[in-house]
């Protein structure tokens, strides 16, 4: 998808997107935001190089967004990405960033701005139908009406996706050799009993301070190095991480847990293994 000089087209199959959240937004750009942190980005045969792609995403962020902005405010506005596919003004855009590390930056502050504004949109004016001029390889792709919504998902979805495979063809190939050398650690899975007993509050905050209060024990001792909790799962409540030298060992231990011999929680315990030295443990349980 390639507005300008390239091979995609993405304009070209039009279709509804997905409406996202902000955490969403951004998660889409991350992994384009990371690839102009790396750098190291070939020059192309032919077509943007990874600094015009860079700063035609902030342009059309930010050229999006404030066609959104100006539908908050009663206008009813037209689309048209003529500004963002202008090569010099691109290059002014990247030179005045000072290289990828800035685009980076562009990029986030544009996308949170993009972001911020979709969810400013209520529902009706979510639907507000903008006319949308897009113009990809020197010619006429999209010439239509479209809610505003919409398109603003499509941009952060397909379009965004289309470049950021542009931009990964010019990335530097990059290999790196396993580590000689390996610390050991046993991963607790502290997951949720369907079948736990029910109790009142008290109870169960009495159970919960022994539960912090065992992870004490097991950080004193030595046994373990860092707990927490899970937020998303459905199934997993918290996990721990131990370095006691045996599976069966750190379940043992594991399985003395006030809420686990309570029934509320069960441990899963799995072999886990970085590279030597690679964490660095602060104080913290017990402390």
């Amino acid at each position: 998808m390639l507005e300008g000089r390239g091979r995609f087209r993405p304009w070209a199959a039009w279709g509804r997107g997905r409406p996202m959240t902000v955490e969403q937004y951004e998660a889409a750009y991350a992994p384009f935001v990371a690839s102009l942190r790396r750098g190291g980005h070939r020059e192309p045969l032919d077509g943007w190089s990874a600094e015009l792609i860079a700063a035609h995403i902030v342009a059309a962020n930010d050229s999006i967004a404030d066609t959104a902005e100006r539908i908050i405010a009663g206008d009813r506005p037209h689309y048209d990405n003529a500004s963002a596919i202008d090569e010099e003004g691109l290059k002014v855009r990247a030179a005045d960033a000072g290289g990828l590390n800035g685009l980076a930056d562009e990029v986030e502050r544009s996308a949170a701005h993009l972001a911020a504004v979709q969810a400013s949109l209520t529902d009706a004016l979510s639907r507000t139908e903008i006319h949308v001029v897009i113009h990809s390889d020197g010619e006429l792709a999209v010439d239509q009406p479209m809610p505003i919504g919409d398109f603003i998902a499509v941009h952060a979805g397909a379009h965004l996706a289309s470049h950021r495979e542009q931009l990964r063809a010019l990335e530097p190939a990059c290999v790196t050799e396993p580590p000689q050398r390996f610390d050991s650690y046993e991963l607790v899975l502290l997951l949720h009993n369907v079948d736990a007993p029910e109790r009142d509050e008290d109870e169960t905050a009495q159970l919960l301070r022994e539960h912090l209060g065992f992870f004490s024990q097991m950080y004193r001792g030595g046994y373990m190095k860092v707990a927490g909790p899970l937020r998303g799962s459905l199934s997993i409540s918290g996990i721990a991480l131990y370095q006691t030298g045996s599976v069966e060992r750190t379940r043992s231990l594991a399985e003395d847990d006030p809420l686990v011999r309570a029934g509320d929680l069960t441990v899963e315990v799995l072999a886990w293994f970085t590279a030597e030295d690679a964490i660095r443990f602060a104080q913290g349980w017990g402390t």
